[in-house]
């Protein structure tokens, strides 16, 4: 099976009520994956948490996914920087995790970077011919903020965050984003690939199966809104009281600045490719998801409240309610998609057919194809607006709604 044949993904093509999944291979196979890395994770914008990660100057953190590992830091002026994770050396790391440092020292050589990625110290080589440390900085990588979330882009040819992001920040403006923070940052790894979790997150069809006992008790009402422009989708759900917490617990009020049909229900945004953004009436929790292969990815949770309630005596008992509902829906969401990887490598595993509940997954699974198989716009573009293959082939950006 040539994975790269356009021919093979017709029936994905089609109308959601008539179309097929991807076919199975694509969720474990190393050489569609490699293209995708290629494609869609070094030309895209890829959220790399939020700014509070790295407050202040001096700290830093790393971001890895496929052959790319990034080191962000706060450097002395306050700014923002993303730098390859390899020293121009011998190539080592310099750092993992995150931390705090007033420079970065590689531990092979201790050739020592500014945190603007200027050599600034390389023992032992002034006896090598015509060095000169300034031809030897970090290599650097993009890096845009949009309300307090940090994306980084490897390629220079991909349009700025802005046009990516299109209208989602006036959409979403009134959450006042870049006022909240993080309250808790948790990682997990799952042996799945990373559409599995981004297609699982984006729908409602496996909510009263796999969270019957949590989350499928509250009663929803989906209301549809208008198409967006971006490259992202979303979905709105109208329902009482908050979607970010068990029945029965206690939490914060809704947030102060919301009207309409924002302060009457919940938003789920994916950012393609990595970003997932979970928006209720009272707080607001991301992932980001990182392949770490074919059929491994690392989810990365954080929790965000709005500053005035960390000031409250109450925040910890409150915010602990809202970590248990996260804890306990993201367990099964892993554990049902890990499942769901066993069986797509199953070699009698064939594409099913959709359920018009799976909008979003019909639209992403799109949306990969167009740029794996290198489709391109008219005016030559293949990462800003792709054009379908097929002609009914569905537009991958703007809101839709999820069915209950």
């Amino acid at each position: 099976m040539n994975l790269l044949d356009p021919s093979l993904y017709e029936s994905v093509r089609k109308p959601l009520e008539q179309a097929h999944g991807l076919p199975p291979a694509c969720y474990h196979d190393p050489a569609f994956h490699q293209k995708e890395h290629e494609d869609i994770f070094t030309k895209g914008w890829i959220l790399a948490g939020r700014t509070d990660r790295i407050a202040n100057p001096g700290d830093y953190c790393t971001v890895g996914f496929g052959d790319l590992s990034l080191v962000l830091t706060r450097s002395e002026d306050g700014a923002l920087q993303a730098f390859a994770n390899t020293c121009r050396h011998r190539g080592a790391p310099l750092v993992e995790g995150e931390g705090h440092c007033r420079a970065l020292s590689c531990p092979y050589h201790a050739w020592t970077y500014k945190l603007d990625g200027t050599l600034a110290a390389a023992p032992g080589m002034q006896d090598t011919a015509n060095f000169h440390m300034a031809e030897f900085p970090l290599h650097r990588v993009r890096i845009d903020v949009w309300d307090g979330f940090m994306f980084v882009c490897a390629s220079a040819q991909t349009p700025p965050l802005a046009q990516w992001l299109g209208d989602l920040p006036e959409r979403l403006a009134m959450y006042g984003f870049d006022q909240m923070r993080t309250a808790r940052r948790v990682e997990y790894q799952v042996a799945c690939n990373w559409k599995v979790w981004v297609e699982n997150f984006m729908e409602g069809y496996h909510i009263p199966t796999v969270h019957r006992s949590t989350i499928s008790r509250q009663k929803v009402v989906n209301m549809p809104e208008d198409p967006g422009r971006g490259e992202y989708v979303a979905i709105y759900e109208r329902h009482e009281g908050t979607r970010a917490l068990l029945h029965g617990d206690a939490g914060f009020g809704p947030i102060e600045t919301l009207s309409g049909e924002s302060s009457l229900g919940s938003r789920f945004i994916l950012i393609y490719p990595n970003a997932m953004l979970a928006i209720a009436n009272d707080t607001m929790w991301c992932f980001e998801a990182f392949p770490q292969g074919a059929t491994q990815t690392k989810i990365v949770l954080s929790s965000c409240f709005p500053a005035s309630r960390f000031e409250r005596d109450d925040f910890a008992a409150l915010a602990a309610n809202y970590f248990k509902r996260q804890d306990i829906v993201v367990r099964e969401d892993n554990d049902i998609s890990e499942w769901q990887q066993r069986g797509l490598q199953n070699r009698h595993a064939r594409p099913g057919r959709f359920s018009i509940k799976e909008k979003i997954v019909h639209a992403l699974d799109n949306w990969v194809l167009d740029r794996v198989l290198g489709v391109t716009s008219q005016d030559g573009d293949a990462l800003t607006q792709p054009a379908p293959t097929h002609p009914q082939a569905p537009v991958a950006s703007g809101v839709h709604r999820r069915p209950a």
